[in-house]
């Protein structure tokens, strides 16, 4: 399988090549630095996020290492596109500072929609209940769940958790996840923190509309050092998914599976058998149905051993779906070594009855000694980072191809770093349309960095 990877993705490029004259196949969307209609500043170093939500695109910003400072930058965004042809403008703006000066909220640490259909008791709500949910980089260390009232369009927050933040690391929730508990009946949130998985039903009496429990269901402290071997404190709980009505977490290099029950309990699923290097471990868990196959989970591995791992829910078997390390080094006549992949999610795109594809966006870096692939920028200041957005689109049967986002734009030209946030269009008349966002700062100072770009990827297929 993967000489014929290889294959796809060198036919891919040289088909790119030939149609360098061709208009760009993205264009920008939101250029961080400018100001919305009612004149307030929309900025980032970084898009972390873009949800689809009461037909509108949110999108979550960040100013890890702005050259502006703590106490220079407006502090994290939420952003809006209300229609296609409309301007971005900020939602709502995290913009509380603290004694000193600081900015309180960093980034957008987590943007996700849930959608309840019955409440904390298991009965059927007369109508759906669609949430949008986020959380924040809080130098405090305090851990908040906000969720939009979208009657107010303001955004109440619920606290979990709070502890102290360590040298060069927040505690924080980075990921949401959603599942119907199939004892009970109960709808359920999910948010994935440093200290473990809270869960949350659905109350249309309180704020935000989300009954937290404050105790979490599975507690990462005690996980032992296999669930996570690289940096001690730095366990974060990455994606959820759903696969055959059971709820599947990503937490370091593990996968754990939900219990359901009055008294849930989580239980090891799998754990990478080579994990090497790796800051996060697993990403963008996502479930996978194909005619023909039985369903199956997919998830990133993040790392100087970077693929893409195909795991069976009911066995935790395991088989490589891509090595990425070997489809890059072969597309870019180089050799990579660290490799992320699908930031947060694995973005699903409907193309047939065959199945769906998978969009996903990814960041790598090439070593000193390794050759400089022509048209490519390395920025060695940044410990060899190779500074495209690329992602890739997994089709139906695991045939990949490797595309890149093309667009132009001021300040940073196409150095846009990586693609870590990939959806397609939900408004009409962009049929075949996808949102691009990114730009990883990496520890490196930067400032206005954050874009998203609009695209039609099946225009680049021939």
């Amino acid at each position: 399988m993967r000489h014929t990877v290889v294959v796809v993705v060198a036919l891919a490029l040289a088909s790119f090549a030939a149609r360098a004259a061709e208009p760009p196949a993205f264009a920008p969307s939101y250029v961080a630095g400018t100001r919305d209609a009612g004149g307030h500043v929309m900025g980032g170093t970084e898009i972390r996020n873009l949800v689809v939500h009461d037909g509108k695109l949110f999108a979550a910003n960040g100013y890890w290492k702005d050259t502006a400072g703590f106490g220079g930058s407006p502090g994290a965004q939420i952003l809006v596109l209300d229609a296609a042809a409309t301007p971005w403008r900020i939602d709502h703006a995290f913009g509380e500072t603290l004694s000193d000066g600081r900015r309180r909220h960093l980034a957008i640490s987590a943007l996700s929609e849930v959608t309840f259909r019955t409440d904390g008791r298991g009965s059927p709500l007369s109508a759906r209940a669609a949430v949008l949910l986020a959380s924040t980089w809080d130098v405090t260390g305090r851990r908040t769940v906000f969720a939009r009232d979208d009657r107010t369009g303001e955004w109440p927050g619920t606290v979990l958790a709070e502890d102290r933040s360590s040298p060069g690391f927040l505690p924080q929730i980075r990921s949401f996840g959603f599942h119907r508990d199939r004892s009970s009946g109960i709808d359920l949130a999910f948010a994935g923190d440093t200290d473990g998985i809270f869960s949350g039903s659905y109350d249309p009496g309180l704020p935000g509309h989300v009954r937290w429990l404050r105790t979490p269901e599975l507690a990462t402290d005690g996980l032992g050092s296999d669930a996570f071997p690289g940096l001690t404190g730095r366990l974060r709980i990455s994606s959820f998914a759903e696969a055959g009505g059971r709820l599947f977490a990503a937490i370091g290099q593990q996968v754990w599976v939900r219990q359901d029950g009055a008294a849930p309990r989580w239980q090891r699923l799998y754990t990478n058998p080579s994990p090497h290097y790796s800051q996060t471990g697993l990403r963008g868990l996502t479930a996978v149905s194909e005619p023909g196959t039985s369903e199956f989970l997919l998830a990133a591995v993040e790392g100087n051993q970077s693929r893409i791992v195909r795991i069976d829910p009911a066995t935790g078997a395991e088989a490589t779906d891509l090595d990425l390390g070997n489809l890059l080094d072969a597309a870019w006549t180089t050799r990579v070594s660290y490799v992320i992949a699908a930031y947060n999610d694995m973005a699903r795109v409907a193309r047939s009855a065959g199945g769906d594809d998978l969009l996903i966006g990814l960041e790598a870096f090439i070593p000193p000694k390794a050759p400089r692939p022509p048209g490519h920028t390395v920025l060695d200041v940044v410990h060899g980072l190779e500074a495209g957005a690329w992602f890739l689109i997994r089709h139906p049967g695991g045939r990949y191809e490797l595309r890149r986002v093309d667009a132009q734009f001021p300040g940073i030209g196409q150095d846009l770093v990586a693609a870590r946030t990939i959806v397609a269009s939900p408004f009409s008349g962009e049929r075949g349309a996808i949102y691009v966002g990114g730009y990883d700062a990496n520890d490196s100072p930067a400032h206005d960095t954050a874009w998203i770009a609009r695209g039609f990827p099946d225009r680049d297929a021939r």
